[in-house]
């Protein structure tokens, strides 16, 4: 048996500033409640700090730092204890543990996450099933609403579509709209401007005239995103995209004008804790969830046990992007990412049936896990067309292919600013991102805002943003929002004498559920008239319903200014300018996702501050978290590992 390794062992080498006291303190909780097993310090030292690291769970297979023969031996160690709750591999679930470890073949979870793992297992494997109602008297409505003819020829889809290498003359669009219109749960995952919105705009009035014709009444339509500017997003673009629908106004009225955030939706009490659960579910017929990629596993366990039995769920998000700031890369497992999967005999039928249309052979799969008849992703790209230099970086970052991303960084794409970090360049982009920001700033009026002036000076700063993979040094979003800020006071377009100067756009970092305020909302100090006429100031925020909150200053959670964010604070959104600043030096936080994220926000024009080496290794790097959620859903088994 190899020598056990001690914590020290762990620690030796580590600078004090990577160990964090809630890792340590969690070790040591649990070494007392079994002092006899020495290796439980050890394991819930890693279980704690890989669960701080966006994992599930630890997975005795994979663990950098320790050798395979150490791991086997806390793993050997640890089985034994009273502590740790042993399941078999072969069994999926177990509903009451009261053990603060479970083991499940070679995965060590917290109880909780193996809780949320399995209800969520549960919840997604009790709505793959098709909805009670034929879908074939849709087929004209289909036919309409994706401009297909009888043949769906190719040459008939009324409109302009960019072709893109390795791509067919499928409408995906219509395909996701009948897939989702006859499954309780749905995901259509696509990328940038590949038209999630279109297609589920589309979707819902398919599934609102079946309601008519089958039920002979309207659904409950229920839209939502993880936060509210992901949710403000999705209610613009539904409310744009509705009017020019083919269908009556009657199912235009019906088509929900507003988005809420999931909490919002799943409301707290005054504990604290979801109002709607498993025992007291959501009131409505359809859910549809944007930036899904954005939901961690706690989030989204409790959003599906929330549902109804009859409910219809349907994900939109990007699989590639990345995975959410808490634990869980949930879409990723459900889409199974980097695996192709094709779709069943019956499904072929289906799509043909209501679209007219044949898939090829390589989009087929006869047997499979019945997962794959519940997912589509879009291909086509409806905003990137050749002569996008965005649409090619976020290609070569997607497929990490360096090659292709030199070769477009090359071709001189007029919507690309590329420039090579060095300290002249990085003056420069300075200068840009504050010249870039005094729009916005321009539009303030000592007298006081409006609520339009409010929303006018909110949408103005929302045209460009900056983002960095790190949170601290010169490129990150200490070093850059302090920049950033001197360089605008140097050029007299704020005054940072006080903290609360006007125009300072601020990030909130933490929940406060009195307030409605989530992680993540941003709000701008504004100058404010009171009844005496009294400017103070204020900070506004929009809400997902598009209405301004102002709110005092002093009563804000923990909060930062942010003129920079990171990459992850920046996903639901979109900016017509894009800035992305990457480290002068290799991190392990720059992965192929975290380019492709960023590089994706940008509508428009992108400006990327970073050296090739760097983006080489980036690109090199992919994300990979740990759960078995993925094992779960594909293999309908939590693990195929033996216990040793």
């Amino acid at each position: 048996m190899h020598r056990l390794p001690s914590l020290q062992d762990v620690l030796h080498g580590v600078e004090a500033h990577a160990i964090r006291p809630m890792d340590t303190a969690f070790a040591s909780f649990i070494q007392e409640l079994d002092a006899d097993c020495q290796a439980l310090e050890v394991v819930a030292y890693l279980l704690s700090q890989t669960l701080g690291r966006g994992n599930v769970c630890l997975d005795f297979n994979h663990h950098d730092g320790l050798t395979t023969e150490q791991l086997a031996a806390l793993l050997a160690a640890i089985v034994k204890s009273p502590v740790v709750c042993v399941l078999a591999a072969d069994e999926a679930m177990r509903d009451h543990i009261h053990l603060p470890l479970v083991l499940h073949g070679q995965r060590l979870y917290l109880q909780r996450y193996w809780l949320y793992e399995c209800s969520l297992h549960r919840s997604i494997a009790s709505k793959m099933v098709a909805m009670p109602w034929p879908l074939a008297s849709q087929g004209p409505l289909i036919k309409e609403l994706f401009s297909l003819d009888a043949d769906a020829d190719s040459d008939s889809v009324n409109k302009v579509k960019v072709k893109v290498k390795g791509e067919d003359d499928t409408d995906w669009q219509a395909v996701a709209a009948c897939v989702a219109a006859n499954k309780q749960f749905s995901v259509i995952s696509g990328g940038p401007g590949t038209g999630k919105t279109t297609t589920v705009i589309r979707l819902l009035a398919i599934l609102i005239h079946q309601y008519q014709s089958h039920h002979q009444r309207q659904p409950i339509i229920k839209l939502a995103a993880p936060t509210g500017k992901a949710a403000m997003r999705l209610t613009e673009s539904i409310n744009g995209a509705k009017q020019s629908l083919p269908v009556s106004e009657d199912i235009k009225r019906q088509i929900p004008q507003q988005a809420s955030t999931l909490h919002r939706l799943l409301s707290r009490n005054r504990r604290g804790e979801f109002k709607y659960n498993a025992n007291h579910p959501l009131h409505l017929d359809v859910l549809v969830v944007d930036e899904a990629s954005m939901v961690d596993l706690p989030l989204m366990s409790k959003l599906m046990s929330a549902l109804p039995p009859h409910g219809q769920i349907i994900l939109l998000g990007d699989k590639d992007q990345l995975a959410s700031v808490e634990a869980g890369s949930v879409l990723a497992d459900i889409c199974d990412s980097e695996a192709a999967h094709g779709y069943s005999a019956a499904n072929e039928t289906l799509i043909a049936t209501l679209t007219a249309q044949t898939l090829d052979q390589r989009e087929l799969e006869p047997s499979g896990a019945p997962l794959r008849d519940h997912i589509c992703q879009l291909r086509k790209s409806y905003r990137f067309d050749a002569n996008s230099g965005i649409g090619c970086l976020a290609r070569a970052a997607n497929e990490g292919n360096f090659k292709a991303w030199q070769a477009a960084s090359q071709q001189g794409f007029a919507d690309l600013n590329l420039l090579p970090l060095s300290d002249p360049s990085f003056h420069d982009f300075i200068e840009l991102a504050a010249a870039q920001y005094q729009p916005y700033l321009a539009l303030m009026s000592a007298e006081g805002s409006s609520d339009q002036q409010a929303m006018a000076i909110y949408t103005a700063f929302n045209q460009f943003q900056v983002l960095c993979a790190l949170r601290d040094g010169p490129l990150g979003v200490t070093g850059l929002n302090e920049s950033i800020e001197q360089t605008l006071a140097r050029q007299q377009a704020i005054d940072t004498s006080q903290p609360w100067y006007f125009g300072r756009p601020i990030m909130v970092m933490e929940n406060d559920y009195g307030l409605n305020l989530y992680n993540g909302d941003i709000g701008i100090i504004l100058p404010l008239a009171d009844a005496a006429g009294v400017v103070r100031a204020k900070v506004a925020f929009i809400g997902s319903d598009g209405q301004v909150r102002w709110i005092q200053p002093s009563r804000l959670p923990k909060h930062e200014t942010v003129y920079a964010m990171t990459v992850h604070k920046s996903q639901g959104s979109e900016f017509n300018h894009c800035a992305l600043v990457l480290p002068d030096y290799h991190a392990s936080v720059v992965s192929k996702e975290l380019i492709y994220t960023g590089i994706t926000r940008a509508k428009k024009r992108l400006t990327l501050l970073a050296r090739d080496s760097v983006v080489r290794r980036g690109l090199k790097n992919k994300v990979q978290r740990f759960s078995g959620l993925r094992d779960r859903l594909w293999t309908h088994s939590s693990t195929q590992i033996s216990l040793f």
